[in-house]
């Protein structure tokens, strides 16, 4: 992957890692599961936005699908400084809306994201979070149009719709407030990449500051206005940030999207901005830059041999089993035993148990992983990589990819998606020979962005790109689930060992 380098990005990174962000990274919901964008496509890539600068560490709350029972529904936004929307569907149970109002209003940031400013028309306190929202019904009844026009912001009683947009193209953004701390230090004005520029925005406008506006051209399908596109919003106690940019993954691609979301997130959950000032260099007034997101960071994978397997003898390795305790690790779900026994983690099988994991209390990103194994032949077992256990989803329930280990003949080293209903991963799988039964076998894993490699005893297994799974999570060491007739079954672990990649 190459690494951009055009308008000044590498002097955005370089400030970037050494502009003193907290060694703890803020807390992030990010809420999806609905919405007449494609979510599936884009909150992957908030998350790379946001975890990109080390500043952010993001959860996902995925509600019901549409027609699904919204009950069931209740982030825990208490545990979290800042909450991201890129939801728009299906009202939330009162429960939730009751949680959510109280969490902003006490205090909590909240960030909402393009057609998240579609979303609820009917819930009032939302609308008064929001500022302006769009469709959905809304009308000169939900408030006044908020436009710049002659010098000021300016608000229009008119009769008429609640949102629209024309045509997809690049616009120019320009800041209205240059002392606010999101917009602080930012050009006074810049390009967008392609996206959609809602207009006929309205709603209670309460509390709201508008810090940037855009024009919205009639040549594109426009209202021949100047139309808010980046608001802050005072709710009690609570910080909101508005941004109506971020149509697709083009959208996203534009580095004013990314930067302006990075420090309004961090101005909603802190009250203050640490990001570094971004030059004229960097976004200008005549072409919108670009960045693929997952490149924010500056992570460089270009040393990494992707033909090879990883080198066990290369510099950062880190052994994550002390070989005497299951310090660092913690059981979840199901009650099958893990003890330690001779340098080795033993899994046990329990009739009647679910699947139960083993899980290492850190979470990994971009990693080589390595370890020996051995099951019983009768057992299938795996290995979790970057997954996670969310109270919120099925009750906790592990989820995730899952490096497969069976004996042969089997699917050892294929990947499945574990808890999510998906399924193998892995579309194709023609080696079923390559674990050893009744000895030790060595697996290797690489994980870098979509890309997921697996060796096993030498022998390439996988190579695939999966999109759709979480790029950061814990590891966990499964013990399958078995019935009455079945087992006692064992499955034992050794010299288990990561190399983060950088």
């Amino acid at each position: 992957m190459s690494k951009y380098r055009s308008f000044g990005l590498t002097i955005l990174l370089a400030l970037a890692a050494t502009s003193g962000f907290s060694a703890e990274p803020l807390k992030v919901l990010l809420v999806d599961g609905q919405n007449n964008h494609n979510w599936k496509e884009t909150s992957p890539l908030i998350v790379q936005v946001l975890e990109g600068t080390g500043q952010f560490a993001v959860d996902v709350a995925t509600s019901p699908a549409k027609g699904g029972d919204m009950t069931s529904f209740q982030p825990a936004f208490s545990d979290y400084d800042v909450v991201v929307s890129n939801y728009n569907g299906q009202p939330w149970s009162e429960a939730t809306r009751k949680a959510f109002e109280e969490y902003v209003s006490g205090g909590g940031g909240f960030v909402s994201v393009h057609a998240a400013d579609n979303a609820f028309p009917g819930w009032e306190a939302y609308n008064r979070m929001i500022g302006l929202g769009g469709w959905g019904g809304r009308n000169e009844e939900s408030g006044p149009y908020v436009r710049w026009q002659n010098g000021k912001i300016v608000r229009q009683a008119d009769k008429g719709r609640g949102g629209s947009h024309g045509r997809r193209h690049p616009f120019l953004v320009v800041v209205r407030d240059t002392n606010h701390p999101i917009t602080k230090g930012l050009p006074s004005s810049w390009m967008q990449a392609a996206d959609e520029l809602y207009a006929e925005l309205r709603g209670p406008a309460e509390n709201m500051h508008v810090l940037a506006t855009a024009f919205s051209s009639p040549d594109t399908g426009g209202t021949d206005k100047h139309e808010p596109i980046l608001m802050s919003v005072a709710y009690g106690d609570g910080r909101v940030f508005h941004t109506t940019l971020g149509h697709d993954n083009e959208a996203m691609k534009g580095v004013a999207f990314q930067v302006t979301l990075q420090r309004g997130t961090e101005w909603a959950a802190t009250g203050k901005v640490t990001t570094p000032p971004v030059s004229e260099q960097t976004l200008t007034s005549e072409k919108a830059a670009l960045r693929d997101p997952a490149e924010i960071g500056g992570k460089d994978t270009a040393a990494i041999d992707f033909d090879a397997p990883p080198a066990l003898d290369a510099p950062g390795w880190v052994k994550i089993f002390n070989g005497k305790d299951l310090t660092g690790w913690s059981q979840k779900n199901g009650t099958a035993t893990y003890r330690v026994t001779d340098g080795m983690i033993i899994g046990k099988t329990a009739v009647g148990s679910p699947n139960s994991f083993m899980c290492t209390d850190k979470e990994y990103e971009d990693f080589e992983l390595t370890f020996e194994v051995n099951v019983d032949h009768g057992l299938n077992s795996g290995v979790q990589i970057r997954s996670r256990s969310l109270p919120d989803y099925k009750s906790g329930r592990v989820h995730g990819p899952q490096v497969e280990i069976e004996s042969s003949p089997g699917e050892s080293a294929y990947i499945y998606s574990e808890g999510t209903g998906r399924g193998w991963i892995s579309p194709e799988q023609p080696i079923k020979n390559s674990y050893n039964k009744d000895k030790w076998n060595r697996f290797r894993v690489r994980a870098v962005g979509d890309r997921i490699q697996t060796w096993v005893n030498d022998k390439k297994i996988e190579d695939l790109e999966d999109e759709k799974s979480s790029h950061k999570g814990f590891f966990g060491l499964q013990v399958h689930g078995i019935g009455k007739e079945q087992g006692p079954y064992e499955v034992r672990w050794r010299d288990v060992q990561v190399r983060e990649l950088k």
